[in-house]
């Protein structure tokens, strides 16, 4: 059987240099709407065989998607949103990630992290909005407030 690219594998291989947790692979999977889908599953058979070896046979089961699901099982539109989302939480993840860096008396220490700037992160809400508006989705984001004065105000309408 030939290896398969996994809903997982294929997000953490989009995502660059940036590990993507499973728990936020499941949230996902949930905010672009993938719906369960039909699998073939060998099943075992009640009792046993003549020989003694357990039987079993193959029925068409549907399951719910999940990281380890095969990625060809989703339509072409479930991934594109698979992949909006995972922009998204790229987004809104931290800016820097992964650096450490120790030092004690006349030695020291340290790796660099990544650090992503604002324009990229608008860059990943960009892609996701491109995808979105694709499917007439709303897109992500796009407001911008600021402090003026004594108030919050949206300078969309306030200039």
């Amino acid at each position: 059987m030939a290896d398969i690219l996994t809903v997982g594998q294929y997000l953490n291989g989009k995502a660059r240099n940036i590990p993507v947790p499973d728990n936020a692979i499941a949230t996902i999977i949930l905010d672009a709407g993938v719906e369960p889908k039909e699998v073939e599953k060998e099943v075992p058979d009640e009792g046993s065989s003549s020989s003694g070896e357990p039987s079993t046979h193959t029925e068409t089961v549907t399951e719910p998607v999940t990281k380890d699901t095969d990625i060809n099982l989703l339509t072409e539109r479930e991934r594109e949103l698979c992949l909006a989302w995972l922009y998204v939480w790229i987004a809104g993840s931290p800016t820097q990630s992964g650096g450490w860096s120790e030092e004690d008396a006349d030695w020291k220490s340290s790796e660099n992290g990544e650090r992503m700037s604002a324009g990229v992160l608008k860059q990943y809400l960009a892609m996701a909005n491109a995808i979105f508006d694709k499917y007439d989705l709303p897109s992500v984001g796009v407001e911008s407030w600021g402090f003026v004065g004594r108030g919050i105000r949206n300078p969309r309408i306030y200039r």
